[in-house]
């Protein structure tokens, strides 16, 4: 199936879920044209919060105009601010406050249930074609909104950042450190400023190429050379290392990572997010009567299972999904799988640390296959980690074949 077919398939498929149920009244999270907006959140949906609310497509999409630029904050620090330029039209804006009235309602108790009745509602008041294009991020627009985020979820905390030894902050512009010759640099993590006291601290913070056992060059952006070797396959190699205090060595490190500037990242997305929601609703659906999980029957097991694999990686990179079909004795004909290869070796980005002790001094090392690298493409991965369920650090790479 080729991804057009895939998604007019997604699509087709969402539309049929359609039931005849009466609307929720409309709220009001979906922005107007010429507004910016700092921090909007609308209700959470599957696992994150609903963003980009009023703009064409799903969340924050890649039609939108996307730049980072660090502001000044306090005396020494800046905050990092990701904008998103986006188009908007009346059925988009129409479309997302039905569905966060649902969302905010409980409409998840009810297996595809809001986003199945509020595509329906589009598609009834404008047609199938122009529902399809708005689906895709894509126009006609009557405006556009700017969206600015300083942090991920509403309760999610800001990070600070701190120029590197050598430079001085400037407070306007795409990048927020300069050396006295005018070279750039980008700011890097330094914490967060409103963590709970005990809570897991770094500090020394370094982003950057790995050489053996220490990131050996200050960087954000890393050309992928192939100049290593990851699991047989030519890679580079970069990371973050940091010292640490107040840690609990019982308890280790997670990390999660999320990927901009992958080919097909509509496809992408769309499958991330459908995961998201099944893994959400799973756990919500106590007030499904007995004959409604009997009408799921196979195919909802199916589906719930697919959405936990999809979910278990932060970006569609990080999962491995293949079919593969049997034989007549019911094994598997290898040589007709098809889907992604399987990882051999450690993950690109470690999901779980061990921590040595409560204190000390720790490198995360990471990894990018030439591979995976697209001529012209550059692929941004940000990484972040948390301990005990409190965010401990995050960092952004840009990575791009050399």
């Amino acid at each position: 199936m080729g991804a057009g077919n895939g998604v007019r398939w997604v699509l087709a498929w969402l539309f049929a879920l359609a039931i005849a149920v009466a609307f929720p009244a409309r709220a009001q999270w979906a922005a107007e044209p010429g507004a910016t907006v700092v921090n909007g959140f609308g209700p959470a949906s599957g696992l994150s919060a609903n963003t980009c609310r009023g703009a064409c497509g799903g969340g924050c999409p890649s039609t939108c105009e996307r730049s980072v630029v660090y502001e000044c904050e306090g005396e020494a620090q800046l905050r990092r601010v990701v904008i998103f330029d986006c188009g908007t039209h009346a059925a988009c804006r129409v479309h997302d406050d039905c569905l966060d009235t649902c969302v905010q309602a409980g409409g998840q108790a009810s297996s595809q249930d809001c986003q199945s009745r509020c595509d329906a509602s589009i598609v009834e008041d404008y047609g199938a074609g122009p529902a399809a294009a708005w689906l895709l991020g894509q126009g006609p627009y009557d405006g556009r909104v700017v969206f600015k985020y300083t942090q991920d979820a509403p309760d999610a905390p800001q990070a600070a950042y701190q120029c590197p030894a050598g430079t001085r902050r400037q407070c306007s512009g795409d990048t927020g450190c300069v050396t006295g010759n005018g070279q750039l640099y980008e700011p890097f993590f330094a914490g967060y400023p409103e963590a709970p006291v005990g809570a897991m601290q770094v500090s020394a913070f370094r982003t950057g190429k790995v050489c053996d056992d220490h990131v050996c060059t200050y960087a954000i952006d890393i050309p992928v050379s192939g100049a290593d070797d990851c699991a047989g396959k030519r890679c580079t190699r970069f990371g973050v290392e940091f010292d640490y205090r107040n840690a609990d060595p019982g308890a280790p490190l997670e990390c999660r990572t999320s990927t901009l500037g992958e080919e097909g990242d509509f496809v992408n997305t769309l499958l991330k997010q459908g995961a998201d929601a099944m893994t959400s609703r799973s756990g919500q659906g106590q007030g499904q009567t007995e004959a409604g999980k009997k009408q799921e029957g196979g195919m909802g097991e199916l589906v719930g299972l697919f959405g936990k694999v999809l979910a278990s990686g932060d970006s569609t990179e990080d999962v491995d999904v293949s079919i593969t079909p049997l034989d007549k004795d019911g094994n598997p004909i290898e040589s007709e799988r098809v889907g992604s290869a399987p990882i051999d070796g450690p993950p690109p980005v470690p999901r779980s640390i061990d921590l040595p002790a409560s204190s000390g001094h720790l490198l995360i090392p990471m990894y990018q296959t030439s591979s995976g690298l697209s001529p012209g493409v550059v692929k941004e991965k940000r990484v972040m980690c948390s301990h005990k369920g409190q965010p401990v650090l995050e960092a952004t790479f840009r990575l791009r074949a050399a």
